[in-house]
């Protein structure tokens, strides 16, 4: 265990430490309570929201419209991702 850094900063008069120890200090609560939430149960009642209201716009047919779009998206986004890879590590084997 150390000395309370603030207690330092403050017998060397040292302002910015002192601030910096306080800044660290506000996050770490911030942190802590952020720990203390279970977010999973409030995730899924989003979640279960976001299906009934898209189930309600467009039926079974919307929803599942709905599906086919996001895994389209996602599949380009990989695509894409991977040919960045690759247009990378063939540069870097130019290069090399």
């Amino acid at each position: 265990m150390t000395k309370d850094l603030r207690l330092t900063a403050k017998e060397r008069g040292d302002q910015w430490a002192l601030e910096n120890e306080e800044r660290k200090r506000r996050e770490w609560l911030y942190e802590n309570a952020l720990r203390q939430h279970n977010f999973i149960g409030f995730t899924g009642q989003i979640l279960k929201g976001v299906v009934a209201l898209k189930l309600k716009q467009g039926g079974e047919d919307g929803y599942q419209r709905w599906i086919d779009e996001a895994k389209e998206a996602t599949k380009k986004r990989m695509e894409d991702k991977q040919s960045r890879r690759t247009q990378r590590g063939d540069e870097m084997d130019l290069g090399a």
